[in-house]
């Protein structure tokens, strides 16, 4: 009985071999776009995870306003940490990276 189903689906497959080719390529293009883009959420929602508290570990941005527009940087000034520390008795230890 298998072996009768895929022998009419072969035949199926060579007598369409356009849209089978067609299909198949448009199967495996979705199905590789899905699992990449499933193994980018999983490794953006597992950053720093492994510390023990990952829930206390936050990112300062810093947001220049200069006379040409917006800057957005990553990264704050080299003095940033220390004087967080100083002045925000909630920040245990603070680094930059």
């Amino acid at each position: 009985m298998f072996k009768n189903y895929l022998k009419v689906a072969s035949r199926n497959l060579w007598r369409h071999s356009g849209f089978s080719f067609l299909n198949i390529v448009g199967l495996s293009i979705g199905l590789t776009a899905s699992f990449l883009i499933l193994l980018y959420i999983g490794f953006e929602l597992s950053y720093d995870r492994f510390h023990s508290k990952a829930d206390n570990i936050y990112r300062v941005v810093v947001d220049f306003e200069t006379p040409t527009g917006l800057l957005k940087e990553s990264k704050p000034a080299w003095a940033v940490p220390r004087h967080m520390q100083k002045e925000f008795s909630e920040v245990e230890s603070a680094v930059r990276i």
